[in-house]
């Protein structure tokens, strides 16, 4: 263990459980602290490993946000919107966030974006465009995409040119 850090027998218990955690699928600091608390850490010694679990590269905000949204873009289909949105609901700080939204391929989001819109329209049977228009940009706002990129979809699937 670094020099800089000093633990008990004890505490090294919860580093180890905490490491193993951190070594099966990428985390960020938020959830190893509230793992280390479920695990009846206190609040000093939580902060004392997740700070170790930094300075050991257990712990890497800048990457797990690029993998966070590479997996929920290509897995879940989300839009920046919303990947952004669950990110900052894990105490991630927002420079972090924008660095890795703005390493997201424009033209693989584009295309996702479009297989997800005409997918989806595909199911839409309203006898009304008004009502599958809409019903359309309400599901991929739910994706959180932003209404500028919706707009380009819906046109593109109602108004080819």
């Amino acid at each position: 263990m670094s020099n800089n850090f000093d633990f008990t027998e004890s505490e090294r218990a919860y580093i180890t459980k905490a490491e193993q955690y951190c070594a099966a699928n990428e985390q960020c600091r938020s959830a190893v602290r509230d793992k280390l608390m479920t695990w009846g850490a206190d609040r000093e010694l939580t902060e004392r490993i997740t700070e170790y679990l930094v300075d050991q590269s257990f712990i890497d905000e800048e990457r797990y946000c690029r993998i966070y949204c590479d997996s929920k873009l290509h897995l879940q289909k989300w839009g920046r919107l919303k990947i952004a949105y669950q990110l900052r609901s894990k105490r991630i700080d927002n420079a972090t966030i924008e660095k890795a939204l703005s390493n997201i391929d424009e033209e693989q989001y584009s295309v996702i974006l479009q297989s997800l819109a005409e997918t989806k329209s595909r199911t839409l049977k309203d006898e009304d465009i008004r009502k599958r228009r809409n019903k359309l940009s309400s599901y991929l706002s739910s994706h959180g995409f932003t209404i500028g990129e919706i707009e380009s979809a819906v046109r593109a699937i109602y108004d080819p040119q």
